[in-house]
């Protein structure tokens, strides 16, 4: 046998993602505030690219009410069973902090001055000096108690600014680093979009200034209007769904969690203006699809926000995009990581998109559990009804399950068998 090298040629087809399509698929998945830091951070290289950010809110501006961007919490961490009691109000669980935080009754009454000063926002409503006058004390005391009470949950609540408030919050998260410092000591900058500028200032290049606004933008500017939220809700929304005059349901796009893009061909080469209008088509692009998504789920949804989980409808990824003529993947990219504000709370997009539970697929597995917790509410404490009867109720309902599903859908909701609860049973 010998041995033979040799050259051929050949043809074959392959598909290959240039790196504009592949920049293209990373802003369909990504959330409002990595949009705004990949945007900064593309302006600072960019001269032709001007981004200006809005900046959060403190207080309502004169005739406007203030954002109430709340979640349900509750329920076993799945999205879909958000909904829960009310939390505790703001003012009621800073009372309570109070008397954990403070023994000495003199700082317990310096600290509950200063919490009457507590804005809906979480931030200090007045100025920390005639707040120690009102309290008799020292303005050194006064800063003192500040400090401690600056240390409750959720973190950023009794800040004096914008800046102080978002420090708070890196300061818990650990992630309160020199480059942040400074990047919070130039907010007006980060505002007005003078992104090259703000990276000379932080002592950062372009993809760490942008990892770092995405982080600034997912904070919490109003800790107090979020209260009792699950903590991955603690941030704007990407959408908001609101009903219009007739009472039909409306998604919208957060526009105070935006950026404002400007082109500007002064100073700038052609090829810097080409890229700055793509990512400007891109990105308006992305937002049409995104409203077009939002408002085909909520729409087939709408009983869902309307009556809680129990009225979920079976919804797949690949629904949507047969519905609207798009590719599966392009429908998992865009909701994931997006937070919707809706009538019944704030939930991530993923809460409306629901996999079936039941025999022919007719209910999902989130209906199924909220129907299940509805019969178990109401059976006799000291007759709760056995996986066998919840199956048999169920299926007078409509819904046709085995009974091992019953068992499984009742273990993944949290709930123990009929034995553990009966009243005066053993847990």
């Amino acid at each position: 046998m010998r041995a033979m090298t040799g050259l051929r040629l050949g043809q074959k087809m392959a598909v290959q993602m240039s790196q504009v399509m592949r920049q293209a698929l990373d802003y369909l998945q990504m959330d409002n505030a990595a949009i705004c830091g990949m945007l900064v951070a593309a302006a600072a290289e960019n001269p032709a690219l001007q981004v200006e950010l809005p900046e959060p809110e403190a207080a309502p501006r004169p005739g406007r009410a203030l954002p109430h961007w709340r979640a349900q919490a509750g329920g076993d961490g799945d999205a879909a069973e958000r909904f829960a009691a009310p939390a505790p109000g703001l003012h009621a669980h800073v009372a309570e902090q109070i008397g954990l935080l403070f023994r000495a009754p003199r700082e317990a009454a310096i600290a509950a001055v200063i919490a009457e000063a507590l804005e809906p926002s979480g931030w200090l409503g007045a100025p920390l000096e005639s707040l120690a006058t009102r309290a008799a004390c020292s303005p050194a005391e006064a800063e003192r108690v500040l400090a401690r009470l600056q240390q409750m949950e959720p973190a950023g609540l009794f800040a004096r600014s914008l800046a102080e408030c978002l420090a708070l919050q890196l300061a818990d998260q650990e992630a309160l680093s020199d480059p942040m410092r400074r990047l919070l000591d130039n907010l007006p900058l980060l505002a007005r979009g003078e992104a090259g500028t703000l990276a000379q200032r932080c002592g950062v290049d372009a993809p760490q200034l942008a990892a770092m606004v995405a982080q600034l933008r997912r904070l919490d500017p109003k800790p107090g209007t979020h209260f009792g939220d699950a903590p991955e809700l603690r941030r704007a929304p990407d959408l908001i769904v609101t009903r219009d005059p007739e009472g039909h349901l409306q998604v919208a796009l957060n526009r105070e969690t935006l950026p404002k893009i400007t082109v500007r061909g002064d100073g700038a080469a052609r090829g810097q203006i080409a890229a700055a209008k793509w990512i400007d088509r891109t990105l308006s692009r992305r937002n049409q699809m995104l409203l077009e998504v939002a408002g085909h789920v909520v729409a087939r949804q709408q009983a869902f926000l309307e009556s809680g989980p129990a009225a979920l409808v079976p919804l797949t990824c690949t629904d949507v995009a047969r519905a609207l003529g798009y590719h599966d993947s392009t429908i998992s990219r865009l909701r994931n990581g997006l937070l919707v504000q809706t009538p019944r709370g704030m939930l991530p997009m993923e809460a409306f998109f629901a996999r079936t539970g039941s025999r022919g697929g007719a209910t999902p597995a989130m209906a199924v559990r909220a129907v299940l917790a509805e019969l178990i509410a109401a059976e006799p404490p000291e007759a709760p009804l056995s996986d066998r009867a919840l199956t048999e109720a169920l299926a007078a309902r409509g819904i046709e399950v085995s009974r091992r599903a019953v068992a499984n859908h009742r273990a993944q909701a949290g709930i123990p068998p009929a034995w553990d609860r009966k009243r005066g049973g053993k847990a």
